[in-house]
């Protein structure tokens, strides 16, 4: 009798079974809606057109190194950005306006500005579309752009804040607990991101970047500290790199105390990573500080030109700082033989680089491209034969990376100060006037201190020209 309940059992769960088979599931939508039983998406076409409308899809990441797309993100416009993944191929057809817009938060209106280049962005906007549009790894937003373009320079700062933060790659935002979860990739990370950092900087001067350079600073420093073996002493190169960049930063901000102990912490990681170029570079960017002590500044450059180990490159750029100290000391004979060692240890090809990706290349190399070679000489007839010093600085603008927009005026302040050393105070004032207008961007503290040099030597003066540098001077 047991047998046969069992058996009755079994048969009853398994015409249960059969009967569920041949009866389809109902499902519904979150919103209540039968969905079709041909759609695997889970959603029905109201609630899927809904998600169209609020947020991007996700895409591969082949999606982002299509020929168009990629060339927008190198441009560093994000008009050009929005527009590429609107007419991206991946999406089948161009997305119309109005659905980006519905994705980004904004109007359609407020979208075609952006992808005409007519809409101030802040870094929080930027940040927010890139989170939107799901930009990931490997991107690389650059500001390339020249002044006096269409698009606004301000959405180009912003751009860069935003790329700088998220574009760039992954980060670092954890302390690791064991060197093997530290991921070898962010040396070449971290190299990449200061050489970004850099390019703003010479565009807008350092405020808009500090405060990123000290929150990295801390990043590389917990990373290093659990790293070992030959990771461990990249990192160290790596925090040596950005100590010093904090330290040039600190300097041009005006935050010389900060400054300084950046140098010196850039200088003990370099000995500790036996980075000898590291090393004699911190001295030598020291000794320029070191004014007006003109035997201080020779003995710092000179102690980084003879550091064990240094090459030809960062020798020659000691031996421009040694002129400069001789020029501060009115020794011109000996400035001359210091720019002529100068010259002897760079190669006359030798070639400049501005994209390191190691903590052991690429530095001082753009210091030792002609521009800067000639600005240097130029520093050193400043203060030795200032007629001279002109013709040398016209020379200087001319050639002048146009990107370098804060050493750009620097050099027009020194210019400035040329002219009225030599008895040109008209054209002093005029060319300390350009010199101001490239000071409201880059906010630089050495040229704003230059040119209250200038404006010192220009108080007797009853020109016209300087009673109007002096009030532009006022306003900065």
């Amino acid at each position: 009798m047991q047998d046969l309940h069992n058996l009755g059992s079994r048969r009853y769960a398994r015409g249960r079974r059969i009967g569920r088979a041949m009866t389809p599931v109902r499902r519904y939508c979150r919103c209540g809606t039968l969905i079709a039983r041909d759609n695997g998406a889970g959603l029905c076409s109201v609630c899927q057109g809904k998600r169209r409308r609020d947020c991007a899809p996700d895409v591969p990441a082949e999606f982002w190194h299509a020929d168009a797309m990629a060339a927008a993100l190198e441009s560093g416009d994000l008009g050009r950005v929005v527009r590429a993944y609107r007419f991206h191929p991946f999406h089948g057809q161009p997305l119309p306006q109005c659905i980006m817009a519905g994705w980004l938060h904004v109007s359609q209106a407020t979208l075609s500005r952006i992808e005409h280049g007519h809409r101030r962005l802040t870094v929080d906007e930027i940040s927010g579309f890139a989170r939107s549009l799901g930009l990931s790894v490997a991107l690389r937003w650059v500001p390339l752009h020249e002044m006096g373009e269409d698009v606004d320079p301000l959405s180009r700062r912003s751009l860069f804040g935003a790329g700088a933060g998220a574009a760039l790659g992954f980060g670092a935002t954890t302390a690791p607990a064991a060197a093997r979860e530290i991921d070898p990739r962010l040396v070449e990370h971290w190299m990449n991101l200061m050489h970004l950092l850099r390019r703003h900087d010479a565009m807008f001067g350092p405020h808009d970047v500090l405060d990123t350079v000290r929150h990295e600073l801390d990043l590389i420093a917990v990373q290093r500290r659990v790293a070992r073996g030959d990771l461990h002493t990249q990192l160290l190169g790596v925090e040596s790199r950005w100590s010093w960049l904090a330290s040039w930063l600190g300097r041009d901000a005006g935050e010389a105390r900060f400054a300084d102990c950046c140098a010196d912490r850039a200088r003990r990681l370099a000995q500790e990573a036996n980075y000898p170029d590291m090393a004699a570079y911190v001295l030598m960017r020291q000794s320029l500080w070191a004014a007006p002590d003109a035997r201080k500044a020779i003995a710092l450059a000179d102690a980084g030109g003879r550091t064990r180990g240094a090459s030809d490159y960062i020798r020659a750029l000691c031996a421009l700082r040694v002129a400069h100290g001789h020029a501060l000391a009115g020794d011109a004979a000996s400035c001359e033989r210091s720019l002529a060692e100068a010259h002897q240890l760079l190669p006359p090809d030798h070639a400049t680089t501005d994209a390191p990706l190691t903590p052991w290349d690429g530095l001082g190399s753009r210091e030792t491209s002609p521009p800067y070679v000639r600005a240097e000489e130029a520093r050193c007839w400043l203060r030795l034969q200032p007629i001279k010093a002109v013709t040398m600085f016209e020379t200087v603008l001319r050639i002048w990376p146009k990107e370098r927009r804060r050493g750009r005026g620097i050099h027009q302040a020194h210019l400035a100060l040329a002219c009225s050393s030599a008895n040109e105070p008209d054209r002093a004032a005029a060319e300390g006037l350009k010199a101001l207008d490239i000071a409201h961007t880059t906010r630089s503290h050495v040229t704003v201190r230059e040119l209250r040099r200038l404006d010192q030597r220009l108080a007797t003066c009853d020109a016209p020209a300087a009673a109007e540098f002096h009030e532009a001077l006022a306003t900065l």
